[in-house]
This record gives C-alpha cells, sequence and structure tokens, in this order.
C-alpha cells in the first residue's frame, strides 16, 4: 500500500493526506499474472487476473499492450522507483499553478502532476516558492493555452523562464528557500476540511499567505530573481518529469 499523490491533492506548500493505492511493485519491477511472485499477495492476486482479463475484453482492437504495459506506459511509475527522499509536485493545469514539497517515501505521483527530485529540503522549498509565486504565474501566462475564461495548462512552459538551479551558498536562494518554510508553517496549521473542492482549499491557502503577507514578500524575491536571470546568458534552467 502506498499513498496516491493526485493533482487535487496539491495546495500551495501543502501537499493533502494522500489516498491509499495497491502498486504491484516487487523486487524491482512491476508485477503482472505471470510474475511467480504474485500469488505471495492472494487478494491482488484475485483481483489483478480479473483486471487482466476485463483489459483484454475491452481494449481497443489496435492496442498490443497487457494491462501491465498499459500502466507503466513509458516507463511511467518504474521513474519513480527507487522513491526519492525529497520530491517537489506541482500541478499541471489550472488558473494558479500549486506546487508543494513531498517527502513521504511511499507515496507516488499521480499522472496530472509533475515531479522532480531535489537534493535537500532548501532546495525543495527554493524550488516551491518560485513555482508558487504570482511572480512566475505573470510571467508564464502568455505562454498557455487559455480555457473559456483563464489561461489553463502549464505544462513545461515554466522552464521557458529562466530560473537559476538552487545554489547553497547563494544568500537570495537560501533566503527563498526560508521565505518558503514559513509559507510551510502557515499552510500547515490551516484547518482544511477534507470535504472541500480542492479549489476551495487552495484558494483560502493562498488567502492566508497573502493575508500573512509572506506572499508578497515571496513575489518580490522571484521577481528579482526572474529578472536577474533574464538578463544573464548563462543561465541553468531546472527541469520536471510527468508522472
Amino acid at each position: 500500500m502506498r499513498g496516491h499523490q493526485a493533482d487535487q491533492d496539491g495546495r500551495g506548500h501543502r501537499a493533502r493526506e494522500p489516498e491509499l493505492a495497491v502498486i504491484p511493485w516487487a523486487d524491482g519491477e512491476l508485477l503482472d499474472e505471470s510474475h511467480e511472485r504474485l500469488d505471495e499477495f492472494p487478494g491482488l492476486a484475485v483481483w489483478w487476473r480479473d483486471a487482466e482479463r476485463g483489459w483484454g475484453r475491452n481494449k481497443s482492437e489496435a492496442s498490443r499492450l497487457s494491462l501491465r504495459d498499459q500502466i507503466d506506459f513509458q516507463n511511467k511509475p518504474r521513474r519513480q522507483f527507487p522513491t526519492p527522499p525529497h520530491r517537489v509536485v506541482y500541478t499541471k493545469s489550472g488558473q494558479h499553478l500549486a506546487a508543494c514539497r513531498i517527502e513521504d517515501p511511499n507515496a507516488v505521483i499521480d499522472h496530472k502532476l509533475y515531479w522532480a527530485p531535489v537534493a535537500t529540503v532548501e532546495e525543495g522549498r527554493y524550488l516551491t516558492a518560485i513555482l508558487n509565486s504570482q511572480a512566475l504565474t505573470e510571467a508564464v501566462a502568455p505562454l498557455q493555452a487559455r480555457g473559456q475564461h483563464n489561461p489553463r495548462d502549464f505544462d513545461m512552459h515554466i522552464f521557458a523562464l529562466a530560473f537559476p538551479l538552487f545554489d547553497p551558498d547563494d544568500v537570495r536562494h537560501l533566503e527563498l528557500a526560508a521565505l518558503a518554510g514559513t509559507a510551510e508553517e502557515i499552510a500547515a496549521g490551516l484547518d482544511l476540511d477534507p470535504a472541500w473542492q480542492f479549489q476551495k482549499a487552495r484558494r483560502i491557502t493562498r488567502e492566508a499567505l497573502v493575508e500573512n503577507g509572506i506572499a508578497s514578500e515571496i513575489d518580490a524575491a522571484v521577481a528579482a530573481l526572474l529578472a536577474d536571470a533574464a538578463g544573464t546568458d548563462d543561465v541553468e534552467v531546472a527541469s520536471a518529469t510527468v508522472a
């Protein structure tokens, strides 16, 4: 059993308690009906073989993929193992990007979230400060496809913006990470009803950060960082992986 982090679980600077999911992963590979270890888990074995039959009956005639191949298409689950100790996730779409750190070693990331491993807590906070900032949202808006009323897809557009990789010797980076740490504490202290729609939870989190003043501090620091990076030819750019 593993925690499953989905698109609706992300709030700015805070992850929701994940749903539980069964991931048939053992000995460095995904199990299927032919794997010798599958019968060590009788409930899973019954479910998996029934699911295999259902997949075979209902998949398109053009598909040659088994259920296991479909789940592991482009190695999306496989790339998450072994699980990095520190990860950052962000939402693929929406009017406001929401990013947070994941430290749960058992969590798996849903395909509607992008994720990246980071080396330290400070690097993760630095990155979430940038991703959650209004400064980044405004800078990336011209690159986004638009829905009926608002920009919608962030995807990899955020990496068209030049912002430097985390440097633990750069005071500005450390200050931004510290601001994100404060934002995490504020977000963690909010009483968010699990029954709320994720849009409401994200809005209330944003409003709390604005009211505290930490949001404006982060925005100012990120805006300065983006402005400096845009005027520099030699800028390293971070990257992420879709789950």
